[in-house]
């Protein structure tokens, strides 16, 4: 996990047992650390995909930690476990599929994305601007 060492950073860090059920309160979690800001409801959603692979794919993890740090321009998310197995990637999936989407969604919202693989687990993280949540707010819809 990386620490935030930026003045005017508010950061939240809250470790979960790697369970399914944790889902719900994880993601409850960042959109308290993220409310009122314009990034918040991405946020939200980047970290739901985040979670979710961290839960469906880090097999041997026992804990999954959340970090949320929130300034006046952007929003970043870093979801670690204590997995070793297996490193984050892209796969292919076809429009019809149940799964296989979550980065690449990542990859549209995210300012910049990532991940960190260390010895003893590892951290995909997203960061979300405030400029582009008034952007694409402010653009009309067709």
């Amino acid at each position: 996990m990386r620490t935030t060492a930026v003045p005017d950073v508010h950061e939240h860090v809250r470790t979960f047992p790697r369970h399914i059920r944790i889902a719900p309160t994880a993601r409850q979690f960042v959109q308290e650390a993220a409310a009122g800001h314009p990034a918040a409801e991405d946020a939200t959603l980047l970290a739901a995909e985040l979670i979710a692979n961290s839960l469906a794919h880090a097999a041997d993890a026992t804990t999954v930690t959340i970090a949320v740090a929130v300034s006046e321009t952007f929003i970043r998310v870093d979801v670690g476990d204590d997995g070793t197995l297996g490193i984050p990637h892209m796969r292919p999936a076809s429009p019809d599929a149940e799964d296989g989407r979550g980065f690449r969604l990542v990859n549209q919202i995210a300012r910049r994305w990532g991940f960190i693989r260390e010895p003893d687990g590892s951290c995909c993280w997203a960061e979300i601007a405030k400029q582009r949540c008034e952007v694409v707010r402010s653009t009309p819809r067709r």
